[in-house]
């Protein structure tokens, strides 16, 4: 049997490139949406607002299991990008940011968690950033937000180690999405971002993950990735200093 995909975000970026991918390969793979205008981008699209209430997430992965019997694999994708300095933000810019970037996957993964618990097996796959390692200038905000996801994973990896779900965190660098064009830029932010790499090298790594047995906790993908782990092994403040000569 295919394994059941839930994929949060799909009109575009990530979401839209793996749910595409996975079907491709014979998974069956539910990808959702936002807005009710994005649901003809993919087949079997469906409408997912991580913002919306618990009830009405809690109610709409209850019509899932439902309709497919279970959900194997979930796929928190949906979130959205905030630029600015801190001092030029507002309260609802950072309630926003985290609304949808992190409360939403709690909820998501709430609602899902106790079926997968009940199957006693799943894989909850969280998409995190290079900039959920580490912050810098004008990602302030977007990287508090990952910041959190990655807290809340690493928590719920503990805690599920003997329920049979599995929890993994990917930690993408920059890549050639359309996630670039609709970031939101405070005034005064620095928006200056190089040319990503191919999607489909993080598609790719997803499957990979979906069929490895015991994946690893984290994996980190991107043109960026042995940078950002030579800069996790460096004192701060050297990679402060570097940090500020690169992104101011």
């Amino acid at each position: 049997m295919s394994k059941i995909v839930l994929i949060t975000g799909c009109s575009s970026g990530f979401g839209y490139i793996t749910a595409k991918s996975l079907s491709e390969r014979g998974f069956t793979v539910i990808p959702t949406a936002r807005k009710k205008s994005d649901l003809k981008v993919l087949p079997n699209t469906v409408q997912l607002d991580v913002t919306w209430s618990q009830l009405k997430i809690n109610r709409f992965i209850d019509s899932v299991i439902k309709k497919y019997g279970r959900i194997d694999v979930l796929i928190n994708n949906a979130g959205y990008g905030h630029l600015g300095l801190i001092g030029d933000l507002t309260a609802d810019d950072v309630r926003g940011q985290l609304e949808t970037n992190f409360v939403g996957s709690f909820k998501v993964i709430k609602s899902v968690l106790p079926h997968m618990r009940q199957m006693e097996s799943g894989l909850i796959l969280n998409v995190s950033s290079m900039l959920g390692l580490f912050s810098i200038p004008n990602h302030g905000i977007y990287s508090a937000s990952k910041f959190a996801l990655e807290g809340l994973s690493q928590s719920l990896r503990l805690e599920e180690a003997k329920s049979g779900v599995k929890v993994v965190m990917v930690n993408p660098g920059v890549f050639a999405t359309s996630f670039r064009e609709k970031i939101k830029v405070a005034p005064k932010a620095v928006r200056e971002i190089p040319s990503g790499a191919n999607p489909l090298l993080f598609a790719k790594l997803v499957e990979k993950i979906i069929n490895t047995k015991n994946p690893q906790p984290r994996y980190i993908v991107g043109k960026e990735a042995l940078t950002v782990r030579t800069l996790l092994k460096m004192p701060t403040f050297l990679k402060d200093i570097l940090l500020r000569h690169y992104f101011t």
